[in-house]
């Protein structure tokens, strides 16, 4: 009499699992990159967005517009505040969120708010702004030129 069992033997499954371990292993760091990848595009992309939509109201109302850390003037990573002014009082038109905690944002020396002028170019700083952005081993540079252009990774030239 003959007896079957239906089922693994305990060496097929030690081998399943050890290749699914290796599969994991090597699948993990290529999901982080990723998603570290697309983390910093998205933030990248959130800034040059909100530095567009300050030149542009610049523009329409005719007025200087100013960008500027909303709590602490030198931390760029933090929540970002558009103004319709640089007086007092200056009507906010808009707050983007802070960016990742493990992210790092270094604009060019002394920068602690950017403004454009009525016709979208650079009322302050009086030069070009270069805007490092770091997270893990992501890099991305936005240029902010004297006529308001914003390139992200170009040179003002």
């Amino acid at each position: 009499m003959e007896h079957r069992s239906n089922g693994f033997t305990l060496l097929e499954l030690l081998v399943g699992i050890a290749i699914f371990l290796a599969l994991i292993t090597l699948a993990v760091p290529a999901f982080t990159r990723s998603a570290q990848i697309t983390r910093a595009d998205t933030e990248i992309g959130d800034l040059r967005r909100v530095l567009n939509f300050a030149r542009l109201e610049a523009i329409n109302r005719g007025v200087t517009t100013r960008v500027r850390p909303t709590m602490d003037g030198s931390v760029w990573t933090g929540e970002l505040s558009v103004y319709d002014g640089i007086g007092t009082p200056a009507n906010v038109l808009r707050v983007v969120p802070a960016m990742s905690s493990d992210a790092t944002l270094t604009l060019t020396s002394g920068v602690s708010a950017i403004d454009f002028n009525n016709l979208g170019g650079l009322a302050s700083p009086s030069t070009a702004v270069v805007i490092s952005y770091v997270l893990g081993r992501q890099n991305r540079t936005l240029n902010l030129c004297l006529n308001g252009r914003i390139l992200l990774g170009g040179s003002c030239g």
